[in-house]
């Protein structure tokens, strides 16, 4: 698929023991260098896919967390993934993944009728696998799949435009989810960080009620947001997602003022 899922979800289930797993939408699939981390002698995953809300974070994590085996999780947080119904990601992960008991309960836990079709569609197609159409990846020269899950973007930046004011709404779905998964891990003393990337100065400045979001995600868990010196126009190829640029610079002060310390205050007592 465009956005490498299968790719990235095959690679995932392969895949064991791993320092840091990466969860979240575009905007994490598209921040996270697995490269960089591997560079500091981390071994780490980046299980983002397109829109993924909390509520199919929690099911990656049902059908995946027992074979990645994450030291920490990151899970990515956004205003809007998290004020998202989850209808679009549900539908476009039933047609990646295998029927199971987790994929199941997230469709029928976003109540919409479309994504229950969409996914008993996708189990007839896994029954009969001679019905679905093979055929290589779709790729562009913008975008490149890195193992480990991270997609670069090298194509050429965006053009700046102004924005209207934001609100952002919240869906209580979504805000249970990610309850659910700081506990999930904390159970499993797996150390969890809620973690805000970065869009444009445009987009940020649009939302009207940001600090309601951020104190939203503080009172859940370990939430940061961080804000390295960037520049519209040269470190995003949209508003809300870095280009390969701003991904190098971003996951350099990521590491150095969050995850350096962070993972060592678990991890080299």
């Amino acid at each position: 698929m465009w956005d490498f899922s299968r790719e990235r979800l095959t690679e995932a289930s392969r895949t064991k023991d791993v320092d840091i797993l990466f969860l979240g939408s575009s905007h994490c699939y598209r921040t996270f260098d697995t490269r960089f981390y591997a560079s500091r002698g981390l071994r780490t995953f980046n299980l983002g896919t397109s829109n993924q809300t909390p509520l199919q974070s929690e099911m990656l994590l049902h059908l995946y967390l027992d074979t990645l085996r994450p030291r920490m999780v990151v899970l990515e947080v956004h205003p809007d993934i998290v004020g998202n119904d989850g209808v679009e990601s549900s539908i476009y992960l039933s047609g990646s993944l295998r029927p199971s008991i987790p994929l199941a309960r997230m469709v029928i836990s976003t109540h919409n009728v479309k994504a229950v079709l969409s996914a008993l569609c996708a189990t007839v197609r896994n029954c009969f696998p001679c019905a679905e159409t093979k055929g290589a990846t779709k790729v562009d020269t913008a975008n490149v799949y890195i193992p480990g899950g991270y997609v670069e973007y090298v194509g050429n930046q965006f053009n700046l435009s102004l924005k209207d004011s934001i609100v952002i709404r919240l869906n209580n779905k979504q805000i249970s989810a990610t309850k659910r998964i700081v506990d999930m891990l904390a159970d499993k003393d797996i150390p969890c960080l809620l973690v805000e990337v970065p869009g444009t100065q445009a987009l940020f400045h649009a939302y009207q009620n940001h600090d309601d979001f951020a104190e939203t995600m503080q009172l859940i868990g370990n939430y940061v947001a961080p804000r390295p010196q960037l520049i519209d126009s040269l470190h995003f190829y949209d508003e809300d997602h870095l280009n390969s640029k701003g991904a190098e610079l971003f996951n350099a002060y990521f590491y150095d003022s969050i995850v350096h310390s962070f993972y060592n205050k678990y991890f080299l007592k």
